[in-house]
C-alpha cells in the first residue's frame, strides 16, 4: 500500500510540475490563481494578472470578487465588449478585469486598516481588539452616490482621506437577475453595506485571537483526518490480504504441474486444457478477486480524495493559505448574489449547478479524473466477471460454454480500459482547451499529430473489427487449439488485436486478427480421433476390423476412458487397396482436445491385439523382371513363368 501510495503521489506531483511548466510556457492562467495580485493597472492598459473564474449566464460574465481568497461578492459584464468611446469606461471592461480591479482596491483598504490598528490606534490606547474593530467601523465609511447618471460606491479611510471609488453600476449589473431590485441606487446602497462588512470581517480573521481559534479548528480537523485515515487503511489492509489469497487460489487453479520427461508435448497440452477448462470455481474466485480489488481501489482513492479535501479546507481557514485552497478545491458563486454572500461548497454547488456556478480546483479535477477512470476500470471488470458468471449459469455445463464466457469477459475488460482512457485524455484536452492552453502552434502540431496517428491506425481498426467479428461469431476462444494459414497452436491469449498461439515446440506465435483468413478449430465442441492403419494385402479384413471394432469397444467400456469418449467407435470400413497393404479406418468421437490422448492410448492396445492375432501391417511390395525364363525378387525368391519360387 506504501508503494502504491508513492506511487500516486509522484504522479500527482508529476501532474503538478506539468501544470507549472505550462504556466510558464504559455502563461497558463491556474497556479496564477493562488496569489493574487496586489498593484493597481493603468486606466490605458488593463489586463488580468491572475485567474479569475468567469461564470456565463445568458449574454452575462458573472466573475467572482475576492478579498483575502474569500469571496465578498460578485460583478457583472457583457459578454459583447463595447467601443472603448463609450464615455462609461467602466462597461468596456470585461468581468474578470473589473473583478480584479475591485479586489485589489479592497486589498490596498484592507492593508491600510490592518497599518492604522497596528500602528496608530495602540498610540491613542486603544489595543482591545473589541475596541478596535469599534473604531475602525467609524473610521471605514462607505458612501453611495451618484454623477452623470451612474451609481457607485466609494470608500474612506480613515474619514478624513479621500474617497476612493470602489465600483460602479455598468448596465450589465441592472440587467443582471436579482432579488431587491435592478435600480441603480438600490444595487450600490446593498454594495456599501457588504464591502463595509466584509472589511471588517477580514480585519477581524487577520488578528491573534481568531487565528487561535482556527489553528485549534485545524489541529482537531488534521487529527481526525489521521484517525480516519488510519481506520480506512487498517481495513485497505484486510482487504488486500483477503485479495491475495484469492490470487493464490487463482494462480494454483491455473498451475501446469510438470510430466517427466517421457510424458510428451501433447499430453502436458490436454493438461493444461483441463486446468483451463473447468471455470465455474475460477468464475467464482475472479468475480470475488474483482470485487476486492474494487473495494481495495475504492479505499485508497477515499483516502486520498479525503486528504486533498481536508487540507484544502483547512487552507480556508487561514486568509494568507485561502487562496490555494481555491486553487485545489474550485470556487463557487452559487449562493453569491448582490444582495448577500452564502458560503457554499465547490465541489457540491458544480455538481447542482452542472458545473454553470462553480468549478473545480486543478488538483480535485485531476484527481477525481484519476479517481473515476480507477473505479470505472475496477467496477467494470467486477460487472465483467458477474455477468460472465451469471451468463455461464445460464449456458448448458460444457467447457467450450466456459471458455468463451471466459474469452468474452477478459475482451470487456479490455475495450472498458481503452474507453475509460480514452475519455479521460479527451476530458484533459477540453479542460486546457477551456482554459486557454492550446495556442495555434499547438493546435497546427496536434493535428499533424492527429493526422499521422490515423495514417498509421488503419491497419490497427481493421484488426479491432476482426477481433470482434471473431468474438462474436465464436471462431475460438481461449484453450482452443486451431490452425491457421499452417500455424497450429493451443490459443494463449485473444485480444481485439491480435491471438497468440503456443505449438508444440513452446514457440509463442503472434498472429494479428486482420490478417487471419481460414481458421481449424481442432476442440470447438467435440473432436475426433480420425484413425487409419494399413495391413498387409493378404490380411483377412473381416478379422481385422473384427479384431479392431473389438478393442474400441474395450476402450469405450473402460471406466478410466468414458469421460474422454463421448460416443461409440465406429470402424467406417476399407478406405484403400494399394500396393503397399489395406488401409482401414475408424474414427471415435471425444470430448474437446482429448483425441491425442485417446488415440495414443488405442494405438497401444491395437499394436499388443495385433501382435496376439498375428496381424501384420502393410508393407511395400515390389518386383522386379529380368531377361529370361528365371526372375529372382528383392525377397530372395525366384518367378518362373509368372510364378513364385521358394
Amino acid at each position: 500500500m506504501v508503494r502504491k501510495f508513492i506511487r500516486i503521489l509522484t504522479f500527482l506531483l508529476s501532474i503538478t510540475l506539468l501544470v507549472l511548466t505550462l504556466t510558464l510556457t504559455w502563461e497558463f492562467p491556474t497556479f496564477a490563481q493562488t496569489i493574487p495580485g496586489l498593484g493597481m493597472s493603468s486606466d490605458e492598459d488593463i489586463s488580468v494578472n491572475y485567474y479569475v473564474p468567469v461564470f456565463k449566464r445568458g449574454n452575462l460574465e458573472i466573475a467572482p470578487v475576492f478579498l483575502d481568497g474569500k469571496i465578498v461578492g460578485t460583478i457583472a459584464s457583457f459578454m459583447q465588449l463595447k467601443s472603448k468611446t463609450n464615455k462609461n469606461q467602466a462597461s468596456i471592461y470585461s468581468a474578470a478585469i473589473r473583478s480584479q480591479l475591485i479586489h485589489s482596491k479592497l486589498q490596498k483598504i484592507l492593508h491600510n486598516m490592518s497599518r492604522y490598528a497596528q500602528e496608530v490606534l495602540p498610540k491613542q490606547g486603544i489595543s482591545n481588539i473589541e475596541a478596535q474593530e469599534k473604531e475602525l467601523r467609524e473610521e471605514l465609511v462607505t458612501t453611495s452616490s451618484e454623477k452623470n447618471g451612474t451609481a457607485f460606491v466609494s470608500v474612506t479611510f480613515p474619514k478624513d482621506d479621500v474617497p476612493e471609488i470602489i465600483f460602479s453600476v455598468t448596465q450589465a449589473d441592472i440587467e443582471r437577475p436579482r432579488f431587491g431590485g435592478s435600480q441603480p441606487f438600490k444595487i450600490v446602497e446593498k454594495g456599501k453595506e457588504i464591502i463595509k462588512n466584509q472589511l471588517i470581517q477580514a480585519w477581524k480573521e487577520r488578528q491573534t485571537p481568531y487565528l487561535l481559534a482556527q489553528v485549534q479548528l485545524a489541529m482537531l480537523l488534521l487529527v481526525a483526518l489521521t484517525c480516519t485515515s488510519l481506520t480506512l487503511g487498517w481495513i485497505q489492509k484486510q482487504v488486500t490480504i483477503g485479495q491475495r489469497k484469492l490470487k493464490d487460489s487463482l494462480s494454483d487453479s491455473e498451475t501446469i504441474e510438470l510430466e517427466d520427461n517421457q510424458t510428451s508435448i501433447s499430453s502436458k497440452l490436454t493438461e493444461k486444457f483441463r486446468a483451463i477448462a473447468p471455470q465455474f470455481d475460477r468464475l467464482s474466485i475472479e468475480q470475488r478477486y474483482s470485487l476486492y480489488a474494487f473495494y481495495s481501489s475504492t479505499l485508497f482513492w477515499t483516502q486520498l480524495l479525503i486528504w486533498l479535501l481536508g487540507i484544502g479546507y483547512i487552507s480556508s481557514l487561514f486568509y494568507w493559505t485561502r487562496s490555494w485552497s481555491n486553487w485545489m478545491i474550485g470556487v463557487t458563486i452559487r449562493g453569491t448574489r448582490a444582495e448577500q454572500v452564502i458560503v457554499g461548497w465547490p465541489p457540491l454547488d458544480w455538481i447542482l449547478s452542472f458545473g454553470r456556478e462553480a468549478n473545480l480546483g486543478t488538483p480535485l479535477f485531476i484527481l477525481l479524473l484519476l479517481l473515476v477512470a480507477r473505479l470505472s476500470i475496477k467496477g467494470g471488470d467486477a460487472l465483467s466477471d458477474f455477468l460472465a458468471r451469471r451468463l455461464n449459469d445460464k449456458q448448458s455445463i460444457q467447457k467450450r460454454q466456459t471458455l468463451r464466457v471466459s474469452t468474452l469477459a477478459k475482451v470487456s475488460k479490455a475495450w472498458l480500459r481503452a474507453i475509460v482512457y480514452l475519455l479521460l485524455g479527451v476530458t484533459l484536452l477540453h479542460h486546457l482547451h477551456q482554459l486557454g492552453t492550446f495556442t495555434q502552434v499547438v493546435t497546427v502540431f496536434i493535428g499533424v499529430i492527429s493526422f499521422a496517428l490515423s495514417l498509421a491506425s488503419q491497419n490497427l481498426l481493421k484488426d479491432l473489427i476482426a477481433g470482434l467479428m471473431i468474438l462474436s461469431e465464436d471462431q475460438y476462444a481461449v484453450g482452443d487449439w486451431i490452425i491457421i494459414d499452417g500455424q497450429d497452436g493451443l490459443v494463449e491469449t485473444i485480444t481485439l488485436r491480435v491471438t497468440k498461439l503456443r505449438n508444440l515446440d513452446g514457440e509463442l506465435i503472434t498472429i494479428p486478427n486482420g490478417s487471419i483468413g481460414v481458421v481449424r478449430n481442432l476442440s470447438s465442441e467435440w473432436s475426433q480421433v480420425n484413425y487409419a492403419i494399413e495391413v498387409a494385402y493378404d490380411a483377412d479384413v473381416d478379422r481385422v476390423m473384427g479384431v479392431m471394432e473389438a478393442i474400441a469397444q474395450q476402450l469405450y467400456s473402460d471406466p478410466q476412458w468414458q469421460d474422454q469418449i463421448l460416443e461409440a467407435p465406429k470402424v467406417l470400413g476399407i478406405d484403400k487397396i494399394a500396393h503397399t497393404g489395406i488401409v482401414i479406418r475408424l474414427i471415435i468421437k471425444t470430448q474437446p482436445m482429448q483425441q491425442w490422448l485417446v488415440a495414443r492410448e488405442f494405438r497401444r492396445r491395437l499394436k499388443k491385439a495385433f501382435d496376439e492375432q498375428g496381424i501384420e501391417v502393410g508393407v511395400p511390395q515390389q518386383v522386379m523382371y529380368v531377361n529370361g525364363p528365371f526372375a529372382k525378387t528383392n525377397n530372395g525368391n525366384f518367378k518362373i513363368n509368372g510364378q513364385y519360387q521358394n
